[in-house]
């Protein structure tokens, strides 16, 4: 089942992912993209309503040759 976030637990997924990018990314931070197929590792297993109305789940996405998490198209956070 999929299930829209609130405010509050947006905020708090954000502050975790933030967190497990302290943990993990240092290696990642290094290495630049030029397209989301070079963005690997883990994603959280989350999706919601989109503003548009669309569902969308976490995904890789390369933005200004940094990988980011990203769900509607709104950064999450940047490795």
């Amino acid at each position: 089942m999929i299930k829209a976030l609130t405010r509050s637990s947006m905020l708090s997924f954000a502050a975790i992912i933030a967190l497990s990018a302290l943990v993990g990314a240092p290696a990642q931070a290094l290495e630049r993209c030029a397209r989301a197929s070079q963005c690997h590792g883990a994603l959280p297993q989350i999706c919601m309503r989109c503003s548009g109305g669309q569902f969308s789940c976490a995904h890789w996405a390369c933005v200004r040759h940094m990988c980011e998490v990203q769900i509607c198209n709104g950064h999450l956070t940047r490795y």
